[in-house]
């Protein structure tokens, strides 16, 4: 097993050589490609909130990751999360358990630190799962004509971005994230780089002198030797008001005439209730007559690290109205370790309680409780499922209207 440590400026270059080839995809391939990615883990690593560490063995770098130190919007708690990326194995090291150790250090740090929930994207969500790892929402992309947007009566608060307004988009996606659950802050240096990318285009619409709402997009070509046929790519939307979604559908909406589709990547489930016709044009049919709308994939994937720490820092009125004392035995078999945590939920709130007798024990994988926590599925979907056992069935109503308020999460942040 190889020794964990923090890495150095000077031990980047061998992080890279180690991930250009555990991610071919990428193309890092060329040494003005590695230099690159040298000079942005460099400046990323600079503010000591991302942080990369190796797995050695003697002098050789076995494999490595990014660690990143998050703020997330959980139940209108603004609580510390741990997320890890760029997760790297070098060839000649694979299936020796080096990612398994990487990322048992990676869950120790942060219990350490007291964060108590961890996020990943997971390149196979299985390998994730037998970790711990719970799904979080799932993406979904619909591909559909601007015209399938609902056309308002007016776009004239609608105008082009530019990096002078970092400020302003930087303060409307706060006060977003500080009203949608699952959501990761950001610093305005964040919202800068949005702009660095010379593909991106930014709109906004703005309400009384303030920024209420924003798209990001790319053009894509639609069809070889049509270069006036393109695709929309939506990156990123953004609304705080109706009257701004409204104006910024109204702007989609006008692109008509060389936007051959709009793709759009969301997390809201509802979104085909937006569309007048939401078919995304592959005309297939699923029995029985059910439209073909969107693609969906798994993701985000969550764990929580500290049941009881996590119980503890959600003072917010997080959880629905109901009244019940309960026992949860969580089985975590990748960290070894089993939560046996009372807590007592009343009036929408969350106490732990060391001195009572619960009506109800549950038990479940760690997995799941953090799918259960974060939203992203029902406690009755779990039951039925088979994935939850309850002492007492009679209290399954109570739970599910307790858990029945967590809204599903939302992310729009890749690491």
């Amino acid at each position: 097993m190889g020794r964990i440590r923090s890495l150095s400026r000077s031990d980047i270059p061998s992080f890279v050589e180690v991930a250009s080839l555990a991610y071919p995809g990428m193309g890092i391939f060329t040494p003005e490609d590695k230099q690159k990615l040298i000079e942005r883990l460099e400046k990323q690593t600079e503010s000591g909130a991302k942080n990369l560490f190796g797995a050695y063995s003697g002098q050789t770098l076995l494999g490595g990751m990014l660690l990143h130190d998050f703020r997330v919007n959980f139940l209108s708690n603004q609580l510390d999360l741990g997320g890890v990326g760029f997760v790297c194995v070098d060839l000649l090291h694979k299936k020796e358990k080096i990612a398994k150790e990487l990322i048992t250090y990676f869950e120790q740090y942060y219990r350490e630190k007291g964060t108590a929930i961890a996020a990943l994207y997971p390149f196979r969500p299985d390998f994730y799962r037998k970790m711990g790892y719970g799904y979080g929402s799932k993406m979904n992309q619909y591909r559909f004509a601007p015209k399938e947007l609902p056309k308002g009566a007016s776009k004239q608060n609608v105008k082009r971005l530019c990096e002078e307004n970092k400020g302003e988009l930087h303060q409307c996606y706060t006060r977003f994230a500080l009203k949608n659950h699952g959501m990761i802050e950001r610093s305005e240096e964040d919202m800068k780089r949005l702009f660095q990318d010379p593909k991106n285009n930014i709109f906004g619409v703005w309400q009384e002198d303030v920024c209420k709402g924003y798209c990001v997009f790319s053009f894509e070509n639609s069809k070889p030797g049509n270069f006036i046929s393109n695709h929309m790519l939506m990156k990123e939307f953004v609304w705080e008001t109706r009257e701004a979604l409204m104006e910024l559908c109204t702007f989609i909406h006008s692109q008509q005439d060389q936007i051959h589709q709009v793709i759009w990547n969301t997390q809201q489930e509802a979104f085909h209730h937006l569309m007048i016709d939401p078919r995304n044009g592959s005309d297939n049919l699923m029995p029985h007559v059910y439209h073909e709308t969107n693609a969906s994939g798994v993701g985000l994937m969550y764990k929580v690290l500290d049941i009881r720490g996590l119980f503890e820092q959600t003072d917010t009125m997080s959880f629905g109205l109901g009244s019940l004392k309960v026992k949860w035995c969580v089985t975590d078999s990748f960290a070894n370790k089993n939560h046996e945590v009372l807590v007592h939920f009343h009036d929408g709130y969350a106490d732990v309680r060391d001195d009572m007798e619960p009506d109800l024990t549950v038990s479940l994988s760690i997995s799941e409780f953090s799918s259960l926590i974060m939203g992203a599925i029902s406690i009755t979907s779990l039951y039925r499922f088979g994935l939850v056992q309850l002492s007492d069935d009679h209290h399954l109503q109570t739970l599910h209207q307790i858990f029945s308020a967590l809204p599903t999460p939302i992310c729009m942040t890749g690491f």
